[in-house]
């Protein structure tokens, strides 16, 4: 991931996460609890999903959104995504949700393997493709 396209993930504090079942119906929801955990990978934190979870364990293509309203910057991120309930990844999840509440850990967490990026800053390049 480019520098600010990490930066701006990190600066966001909601992001649109959408999935879709494995007849192609969609589903979006907001994520606040969200990180980066290295290059082509960052984890969001399952709370209370059901159609998301359901979706991932279906079909595991997913996009993810976020802006910054004031610059209108903004970037589409496709990837994979595995949801893990145990392990290594959930563990790291749960740390990062500690960190921040020390009593809460997630239901699950969402592993999304990042495998393209787009701008979508309103503008002649709306929609490139920039990794």
């Amino acid at each position: 991931m480019p520098p600010r396209v990490k930066e701006l993930f990190e600066n966001s504090k909601l992001i649109s996460f959408g999935t879709a079942d494995k007849e192609g119906n969609p589903n979006v929801v907001p994520i606040f609890w969200k990180k980066i955990l290295d290059e082509d990978r960052i984890i969001l934190l399952d709370n209370f999903m059901q159609t998301t979870k359901g979706n991932i364990l279906q079909n595991k293509k997913v996009c993810l959104s976020f802006w910054d309203p004031d610059t209108e910057e903004a970037y589409k991120l496709k990837g994979r995504a595995i949801y893990h309930s145990k392990g290594p990844i959930y563990e790291k999840g749960r740390e990062f949700m500690q960190s921040k509440k020390k009593d809460k850990s997630p239901r699950g967490v969402i592993e999304v393997i990042v495998t393209e990026i787009y701008s979508i800053k309103p503008g002649p390049d709306a929609g490139k493709k920039i990794a």
